[in-house]
């Protein structure tokens, strides 16, 4: 994310403090697939789904909702108010490109997982350029990396499609949120 706060690493340590089911890319695509079908989550009800059981009162627990919280209201209002500035929680462009097409692929498993968990369950139903982005989902979440291929090659096409899923989740909202007005507010998490 834009954020140097919300950096995958920092996400990440508090999810592992937290005990989270989940990593940061697939936390970060639930939150964003549940936001583009029922808008103004409930943070409990995402906070269940990356975190499991949770005591709200252990130390690290708190400290992980805390993050989580900055995660979650960046995510609402990046979407929300559509300044086309949401930036999938992946490592940064210094990691193996390996690693971030495992991220992006877990970004998107968890984006199709926070779309289905808030209700959307058949995307052929969807108009076809949502649809066709969330079958493109699917498809990049078992995408795997070729060592054989040029690596100038493969950064392009991963910039590529990274951008294409990044706008691609505006796609969905759109699509979801028609009669929906553009207003954000804070959530804060306890």
């Amino acid at each position: 994310m834009s954020n140097a706060k919300l950096s995958y690493e920092l996400v990440e340590n508090a999810l592992m403090d937290a005990d989270a089911i989940t990593d940061p890319s697939e936390a970060h695509g639930t939150l964003c697939g549940m936001i583009c079908v029922s808008g103004k989550i409930t943070p409990e009800n995402w906070l269940s789904h990356i975190l499991g059981d949770y005591d709200a009162q252990d130390l690290n627990i708190k400290s992980a909702i805390s993050l989580l919280a900055d995660v979650h209201n960046e995510a609402l209002k990046d979407l929300t108010e559509q300044n086309y500035e949401l930036d999938i929680l992946i490592h940064d462009d210094d990691t193996p490109l390996d690693i971030r097409i495992d991220d992006l692929g877990h970004w998107c498993q968890g984006f199709l997982y926070g779309l289905s968990l808030s209700g959307l369950k058949d995307i052929k139903k969807l108009p076809q350029d949502a649809s066709e982005v969330l079958q493109d989902m699917i498809d990049i979440s078992k995408a795997g990396y070729n060592s054989e291929d040029d690596e100038n090659e493969n950064e392009e096409a991963f910039a590529e499609i990274f951008e294409y899923i990044r706008i691609g989740a505006y796609v969905v909202y759109n699509t979801l949120n028609v009669d929906t007005p553009s207003t954000t507010s804070t959530i804060t998490f306890h």
